[in-house]
């Protein structure tokens, strides 16, 4: 009976490992949880899901249907017990070691609220509680790669001149991107030659909001003035592209951006991203629209040095300006490898513009 029992241990052991293999697993992800039906993604490797704020590999065995537990297709994890904390449009929720969980469908309904909380009770799945590792737009912790892309290089700058992409002319979306008054947060209701550009003495400045912000430790939003090797400024503006950084600290890290500006000084495949503070490079509106100094704030190319160097500048730019000391982690000049995408809406939202093609592009992976 020892021998036997010993066997059966050992051989399933056996099995878990065979069963626990699948595809990700080879690409350096691991294989969802044997409840995590639900497909996020796929492409010629297989099916993906996400479970942690991480991307994980769906085996053969499993179908691609619904998640077993409230969040699961968000990538909560399942509670191991059915004590209800807090129920809303999703569905069940529990908290398990100070994380939000979701409640499994097996859970026998009368659990429900067992502990006679409501959703009067003020708590929700966003709260200090939730889980961290995966934010509130969806964006896993962990992305997929950037497969088949271009590879290119990156360099910073800040001018508070006018986007090129805010000229109608300039590009094939109905509407171009957002022009802003010396204020930088109230918009032209109609931007044309008459307006112009501050840096050429006109009156239309980027807009304050066209700064990079964190998605979470690994993937940020944000905008670039861009260059490539084909095609032309029209078919350029406003298109959105997924950068994976190569170099540097933030290697591995991605960004999503997207187009509002161009320069006769970029090469190909160049993104220039717009950081507060990164520089003003050959114009510099910055002094007409803030008081900054003839170089801008800092070194002219290259701009301020350090985190506390960001106090010099206004209020409204002093967060981007941080962000690339804290998640850009203050890299020169990054190189990525990059492919256009979908626009997410959070871009769209801010600039106004979509591009007229947009629906053709490849999806984000989330």
């Amino acid at each position: 009976m020892k021998f036997t029992y010993t066997t059966c241990i050992a051989l399933a052991a056996a099995v878990a490992k065979v069963s626990a293999d699948c595809f990700s697993t080879r690409l350096g992800f691991p294989c969802c949880s044997s409840w995590n039906k639900k497909v996020e993604f796929s492409d010629g490797d297989g099916n993906w899901g996400i479970e942690n704020g991480s991307w994980c590999g769906i085996g053969n065995q499993q179908q691609a249907t619904g998640g077993q537990c409230t969040g699961s297709n968000q990538g909560y994890q399942c509670c191991n017990g059915c004590k209800v904390e807090y129920t809303d449009g999703d569905g069940p929720w529990g908290v398990e070691n100070g994380q939000w969980c979701g409640i499994k469908n097996t859970c026998n309904s009368s659990n429900n609220n067992s502990n006679g909380n409501n959703t009067s009770n003020g708590n929700n799945n966003s709260s200090g509680n939730s889980n961290t590792n995966t934010s509130v737009s969806g964006v896993p912790l962990n992305p997929p790669k950037v497969t088949g892309g271009q590879t290119g290089k990156t360099t910073r700058y800040w001018d508070c001149c006018l986007a090129s992409c805010s000229w109608s002319e300039n590009t094939n979306a109905s509407h171009p991107v957002n022009a802003c008054q010396k204020d930088g947060k109230t918009v032209f209701n109609k931007f044309d030659w008459t307006i112009g550009s501050a840096c050429s003495g006109g009156q239309g400045y980027m807009c304050t909001d066209n700064q990079p912000w964190a998605i979470n430790d690994n993937v940020s939003y944000g905008f670039v003035a861009a260059g490539f090797s084909s095609g032309s400024q029209k078919d350029w503006c406003c298109t959105c592209q997924r950068l994976e950084f190569t170099s540097g600290p933030v290697a591995g890290k991605q960004m999503v951006v997207q187009i509002t500006n161009t320069g006769g000084d970029l090469s190909n495949n160049h993104f220039d991203i717009q950081m507060p503070g990164g520089g003003v490079g050959i114009f510099n509106g910055c002094q007409s629209q803030f008081g900054a100094p003839s170089d801008g704030w800092g070194e002219r190319y290259g701009g301020v040095k350090s985190a506390s160097d960001c106090s010099s500048l206004p209020a409204e730019l002093q967060d981007g300006c941080k962000w690339r000391f804290d998640w850009f982690k203050n890299a020169d000049n990054p190189s990525v490898t990059f492919e256009r995408v979908q626009c997410p809406k959070e871009l769209t939202d801010i600039t106004g513009c979509i591009p007229v093609d947009d629906a053709s592009a490849k999806k984000l992976p989330w």
